[in-house]
């Protein structure tokens, strides 16, 4: 695949399945060329005709009886995703049809394009740097708002124009400490030790602030947890049912049915979350002469609020029949500093007055939502605070997310090794003596691992697993 630059590919590009709109992308010296022998343009004109950046009507040919309306998008070199012509025919998004316009082409001589050939390409030519490569890898495997987000913002070059930054100033420092050594003879001052300094302490704490404050993209990958809690017999189990559309959890009238972790994928608004339905936790003065609970009662009760520790929103389910009390409280130490919802259940056994009683009777500082998992009532608008909860943090304009990966983590922190090492030997070394070249040594270590984190420096191992984790078509 890369060592095949000049051959025109093909592949189908919009995602699998039916669709209103299907798209087959070529790229290649003959993209023009291959598509005009399909292409049907409604002007008369030929596709090789066909300027930069434009949209033309027209039908595309599937067979010599049969054609269908279609859309021709030209891109021209070097103004394209891959810095080669590109033609996008759009047409209608049935897989079969798809397939026969794909194979018309390469049966006149595209070649079905590899897994992220198309950004390959552009990464080959120049149009991309390796991170942003990679933001083109996560926005495609991306599973939740969270992850996008964190693509989107290496797609655009966050990482990128942050590392180039480290790279051209420590390169700078280096071209002077290099004439320096160059020119040890002659009486010219290049450049001096609290410059040195001050440049290397400077990289070094804006290399330890993006290294702390982006997440791992791994972790990225886990779905923010939400735990249902509450008393036993309060209807967690009906309720995470309810939202989830599944039947995994049983519902019983008898209190203490569930005592293992349930979870469950719940699709809120913005975003998806692993719903968890846990066991009742009874508060000691409820139970009978405040004799101890059973011992699978016991372990169920600290698994759960174990699971308090590590969960991103807590809902208690409170019976709306009964009048709410602080809860017990082990559950209120683990709620602490925690985004809690109530959820009022039951609220089909109760009138509106005794609702809106009960409501107003609650601690201002929760927000609750009257429910009934039984009917259905109230589900809904459940969905939509724990959606707003989760993914509607007020995101800050001048730090957008960036999360990295084990491969970008690991060339940062070897960046900062060789920093932190020069700044050592700076601490401990007159700058006027000689060995200087250590120095230089140290800070073309900390250049390299930047342009390794770019990509000015690879390695086919690397790139196969990268493009790896691409799909046909992008």
């Amino acid at each position: 695949m890369l060592d095949r630059p000049d051959d025109t590919i093909v592949a189908i590009s919009s995602a699998p399945g039916c669709g209103a709109r299907g798209i087959v992308r070529l790229s290649g010296p003959a993209a023009h060329a291959l598509a005009d022998q399909i292409f049907i343009r409604d002007d008369k004109k030929h596709l090789t005709e066909a300027v930069g950046h434009e949209r033309l009507l027209g039908r595309v040919r599937i067979d010599e009886r049969a054609t269908i309306p279609a859309e021709a998008y030209s891109f021209r070199a070097p103004a394209s995703y891959t810095r080669q012509d590109i033609v996008e025919i759009h047409t209608i998004g049935s897989p079969a049809v798809l397939a026969m316009v794909l194979e018309a082409l390469t049966s006149r001589g595209a070649r079905t394009a590899g897994p992220g050939e198309f950004t390959a390409r552009a990464f080959f030519s120049g149009a991309m740097d390796l991170t942003r490569v990679e933001g083109v890898a996560a926005m495609i495997n991306a599973r939740n708002d969270s992850q996008l987000r964190a693509s989107e913002a290496l797609l655009h070059g966050k990482l990128s124009r942050q590392s180039s930054a480290f790279r051209n100033r420590l390169a700078d420092l280096l071209a002077m400490i290099e004439a320096d050594i160059d020119f040890a003879e002659e009486p010219i001052e290049f450049v001096t030790l609290p410059v040195i300094l001050e440049t290397l302490d400077d990289v070094i704490a804006s290399l330890n602030r993006l290294i702390a404050d982006a997440p791992s993209t791994e972790r990225l990958e886990i779905l923010p947890q939400v735990l249902l809690t509450g008393r036993p017999n309060s209807g967690k189990s009906t309720l995470f049912n309810s939202l989830t559309g599944m039947d995994r959890a049983i519902r019983s009238a008898t209190a203490g049915t569930t005592r293992d972790i349930i979870p469950g994928p719940l699709r809120v608004q913005n975003g998806e979350v692993l719903l968890l339905d846990s066991a009742g936790v009874t508060p000691g003065h409820e139970r009978i002469a405040n004799e101890p609970l059973p011992e699978p009662d016991q372990i169920a009760q600290r698994i759960a609020l174990r699971q308090l520790a590590s969960a991103e929103l807590i809902i208690v389910v409170a019976d709306i029949q009964k009048s709410f009390e602080q809860p017990h409280k082990h559950l209120t130490d683990a709620l602490a500093n925690k985004p809690v919802l109530i959820a009022a259940n039951k609220t089909d056994t109760i009138s509106e007055m005794a609702i809106t009683k009960w409501m107003t009777e609650l601690d201002a500082r929760y927000t609750a939502i009257p429910i009934s998992a039984k009917t259905g009532e109230g589900i809904e608008q459940l969905k939509n605070a724990i959606g707003k909860a989760i993914f509607d943090a007020p995101a800050s304009d001048e730090m957008p997310t960036l999360a990295l990966s084990n491969r970008q983590r690991a060339a940062l922190n070897e960046a900062l090794a060789s920093l932190k090492q020069a700044r050592n030997w700076c601490e401990h070394t007159d700058y006027n003596q000689s060995h200087t070249e250590l120095l230089a040594l140290h800070l073309r270590e900390a250049i390299n691992a930047f342009s390794l984190l770019e990509g000015r420096v690879t390695t086919d191992d690397l790139l196969d697993r990268i493009f790896s984790r691409f799909c046909i078509g992008k």
